[in-house]
């Protein structure tokens, strides 16, 4: 597995000052994953879900807390629509997460992904939205894998992705005459 787009951990203590203020202790795996590779890109990065195939990894959550953008930030704009001691970890493109879900283990979290639709049904041709008690019942949570290091033993590259970062630069450079 590669990295990509990886930013440097500014400071370690980053990690401590997350967990303390989730009151979580993230997964080893995880955090040595986070310690080399901040904010970065899994390649290959695709994994199926219990009920969808061909989600996104996208990229870990950003531990350099000086960022707008950083894994503590990202959790205040979801929170309120996640259930109690579930917290994202990466984002894809599309605004979806996967997270820890420290429910039934806090020592080894299972992962599920937090998708941002809403849950709907189509009555007559129509969307309806179900009137929910709370928030986060109104969103896609989909199981995973039972722990973070089966989540990168499942990820795969798509059948027909040739993406590859040389024939882009190639292109690119092309782009510039």
């Amino acid at each position: 597995m590669n990295w990509k787009f990886v930013e440097k951990l500014e400071n370690e203590s980053n990690i401590q000052l997350v967990e303390s203020a989730l009151k979580v202790t993230f997964p080893e795996h995880f955090l040595s994953i986070v310690k080399k590779y901040n904010h970065g890109t899994a390649d290959p990065g695709t994994f199926d879900t219990k009920y969808l195939k061909g989600r996104s990894f996208g990229e870990l959550l950003d531990f350099n807390l000086n960022r707008e953008y950083n894994i503590l930030s990202e959790y205040e704009l979801i929170k309120d629509r996640l259930p109690n001691n579930v917290y994202p970890f990466a984002g894809d493109a599309g605004g979806n997460y996967l997270c820890f879900d420290f429910n039934k283990n806090e020592i080894t979290p299972r992962i599920l992904f937090w998708d941002h639709e809403q849950k709907f049904h189509i009555v007559d041709d129509e969307i309806v939205i179900n009137d929910e008690a709370n928030d986060y019942e109104r969103h896609y949570l989909d199981f995973v894998a039972v722990n973070f290091t089966e989540l990168l033993a499942m990820l795969y590259k798509p059948d027909g992705d040739e993406d590859d970062d040389e024939d882009a630069e190639i292109l690119y450079d092309g782009m510039d005459d």
